[in-house]
């Protein structure tokens, strides 16, 4: 008998389970990051929403490739503050560069901020 010999190629078996293996570490992964990603901005609502505050903003730039997006400029305590942030379609159907929308900021971190067109009901 031969002993096995390591420059051996490895057998059609071991391949498709070294491929299933690697694309479920893959979506393991994929999934890591979408779920930290929703538990941040939830942090951030949760934040935002715990002690708001409301400013008029004007929407100054509105951008519609690879993703609708507003850029919005407001103002608070006498400081200028940005805020960029995807939008519906909807959204972008009724406003326009130029528009003025409804803020809602954190009283205690003004720069932390979203629309008020974004936020969604409550289901609870």
């Amino acid at each position: 008998m031969q002993a096995p010999d390591s420059s051996n190629p490895p057998t059609p078996t071991r391949q498709v389970v070294s491929i299933v293996l690697g694309l479920a570490f893959c979506v393991a992964v994929f999934a890591g990051v979408i779920y930290f990603v929703k538990a941040e901005r939830a942090e951030k609502r949760a934040l935002i929403l715990k002690n708001p505050g409301y400013v008029t903003g004007i929407i100054t730039r509105v951008r519609t490739y690879k993703g609708r997006r507003v850029s919005v400029q407001y103002t608070v305590g006498g400081a200028d503050y940005s805020l960029r942030t995807r939008v519906t379609r909807s959204f972008l159907r009724t406003h326009a560069k130029g528009d003025t929308t409804a803020v809602i900021y954190s009283r205690s971190d003004p720069s932390s901020a979203i629309l008020k067109a974004t936020l969604r009901p409550s289901t609870k």
